[in-house]
């Protein structure tokens, strides 16, 4: 379990972090917060040491391991209402690239909307919602791979295996609650960025740290089955990506209309 003390030690946040729950065991962080949601303070943190159903977008499971990896979700009640999941997702990811470059000088890239690679292999994803009753809440969920050994991850029949952990890259163990405490203090600096309408930091660092930027990859909606490529140009200034497509002309790709991408 976290020693809750010393995380707190490492917070400077005015908000997020300021109260923490924490279990051994549960479905999922984001179910959980969710389901607490109306009766606790913004800001509020829910870890566990591992998840049963950890799932995260397009329905994809992150697998668990207990004592080993980071399972948290933030819960944030703002004071607009005029955010998007797409931007959330891009300061999530901009405040975890800058942990793991603060910490351990790793050279990381973000694959838009959510996820965190090393040397091309995943080391965590992030998923945001909206929730509350009248969808005024967000709930940020992170799964990070942080003390997984090479012997944790199975490779079955030659397939190759695509993630990884801050501890194989690093060479050194991860002290999860300084992690957890670096971590919150960033997320808090670029989400008042965000609540003053200002993420030009955040979307700078996504788009200097992309993994398909000036890249062609194949994208596809959800509950469709035609792919189609495009050449990727950028990132907006809501977190949407610019692309331009098979007859020359540019577009941009909004994540919660759940576009599927695909590396080609």
């Amino acid at each position: 379990m976290y020693d809750l003390n010393k995380i707190n030690e490492y917070l400077n946040t005015d908000i997020i972090g300021r109260a923490i729950v924490q279990y051994d065991f549960l479905s999922s962080t984001a179910a959980k917060a969710k389901s607490i949601f109306n009766t606790c303070p913004g800001g509020l943190i829910v870890l566990s040491e591992n998840q049963s159903k950890c799932i995260m977008r397009m329905g994809n499971e992150w697998r668990c391991f207990s004592d080993k990896n980071i399972y948290l979700s933030i819960i944030l009640k703002p004071l607009v209402n005029n955010l998007l999941i797409s931007k959330i997702d891009m300061i999530s990811c901009a405040a975890l690239h800058k942990t793991i470059f603060e910490l351990y000088k790793i050279d990381c890239k973000i694959k838009w909307p959510n996820d965190i690679l090393i040397n091309g292999k995943k080391v965590s994803s992030i998923i945001s919602n909206f929730t509350g009753k009248n969808s005024d809440g967000i709930i940020i969920s992170f799964g990070i791979n942080a003390n997984m050994d090479n012997e944790d991850f199975d490779i079955n029949e030659g397939i190759k295996n695509t993630s990884t952990s801050l501890k194989i890259e690093s060479g050194t163990n991860i002290d999860r609650e300084l992690f957890v405490g670096s971590l919150l203090n960033n997320l808090e600096v670029y989400y008042n960025y965000l609540i003053k309408n200002n993420i030009k930091e955040p979307i700078e660092t996504c788009t200097n740290n992309s993994s398909i930027i000036n890249n062609q990859i194949e994208v596809m909606k959800k509950g469709k089955k035609t792919k189609r490529k495009v050449l990727v140009k950028g990132i907006d200034e809501e977190g949407r990506l610019i692309v331009v497509n098979e007859k020359g002309n540019e577009e941009t790709l909004n994540p919660g209309e759940t576009i599927l991408i695909y590396e080609a």
